[in-house]
């Protein structure tokens, strides 16, 4: 889950979206009758979240491609849910998206005995990019690497701590992979909000954070990055190692994508995945990303409908073994 916006986050994503007329793609060619109306397009986070001021970096270049206006709607909480509810409810003519992030469709589904949508109520539209997440600790912890911290937290089970942005989180249950491929264990501190300050002050040992909220701490030395848990390095934290270089084979990172309610033409979709590709395609929009540490995605629904499952199982795995829930 992405955290609520913060100062160097806002002035971060200010900067990426003062260029969003530069990204503005060839018009594309009307498919039969959609659109016919304006396009929503549902967050399921609060204005300034980095999903929400991404979606409305996109939305400018989609209405001109598409000819119809392209409407933001925020319907934070509940870990998605709610936003994800209002979509699944919703009419399957393309009319009515859901921009969101793996704990929609990849975790909620799995931790929550009680969900009001399934994750077939959707179908996948594009996968617009990946969000890493950065181990990071105070500058005045005695860990200086992740493989330090990890050896610590073997030696003595549930004496470090980590926070999360809640039970079920994205941000809790990546650690808990994490751990699980350490063979370590640290005792689970949730927050409603950001721990960032607490982190800092060392009452917590660590946390994994967005790059989107991390970046502009740990270059303004307020916290000290241990790891990304992409596959490989971010271009923007270059000196700092994937998780993967410690503990092989371990990826842990979330992601924004364009989701359409079930029913919905598969020639709508395509339209959709053509005008939203090309945005995310174009090397300013990915420039803006990757220096937010975002890692640009794109491709086919079909792309997406294969990560989606592969991304599925591989999180259920970790809330079965872990037995993560939320009644």
């Amino acid at each position: 889950m992405n955290p609520p916006t913060s100062s160097p986050l806002a002035a971060a994503l200010a900067a990426l979206a003062a260029g969003a007329a530069a990204l503005m793609p060839p018009a594309a060619t009307a498919q039969g009758t959609f659109p016919s109306k304006p396009i929503r397009i549902v967050v399921p986070f609060g204005a300034g979240s980095s999903p929400d001021v991404i979606v409305r970096l996109m939305s400018e270049p989609m209405a001109k491609a598409l000819g119809q206006p392209v409407v933001i709607e925020n319907k934070a909480g509940a870990s998605t849910i709610i936003g994800a509810q209002t979509v699944a409810a919703a009419p399957g003519d393309g009319h009515t998206l859901l921009y969101t992030v793996n704990n929609t469709t990849s975790i909620n589904p799995y931790v929550y005995k009680a969900l009001p949508y399934r994750a077939d109520d959707f179908v996948p539209v594009i996968r617009v990019l990946s969000v890493p997440y950065v181990v990071v600790t105070s500058t005045q912890s005695p860990y200086k690497t992740l493989a330090d911290m990890m050896a610590a937290a073997k030696a003595g089970p549930n004496k470090l701590n980590y926070a999360s942005y809640g039970i079920g989180q994205g941000t809790h249950v990546a650690m808990v992979r994490l751990l699980n491929a350490a063979g370590a264990q640290m005792t689970h501190v949730p927050y409603k909000d950001s721990a960032i300050a607490d982190l800092m002050a060392g009452l917590i040992t660590t946390v994994m954070e967005p790059t989107t909220t991390a970046i502009p701490n740990i270059q303004a030395g307020k916290l000290r990055a241990l790891a990304v848990t992409g596959p490989q390095r971010v271009e923007s934290l270059p000196d700092v190692p994937a998780v993967n270089e410690t503990f092989k084979g371990f990826v842990g990172d979330s992601w924004h994508g364009l989701l359409a309610p079930k029913g919905t033409p598969a020639a709508v979709v395509a339209q959709l995945n053509d005008v939203a590709g090309r945005i995310v395609a174009t090397p300013e929009f990915q420039k803006r990303l990757k220096d937010l540490g975002l890692v640009p995605a794109g491709g086919s629904p079909a792309d997406f409908q294969q990560f989606l499952k592969d991304d599925a199982q591989a999180w259920a795995k970790v809330v079965r073994d872990n037995h993560i829930q939320v009644d």
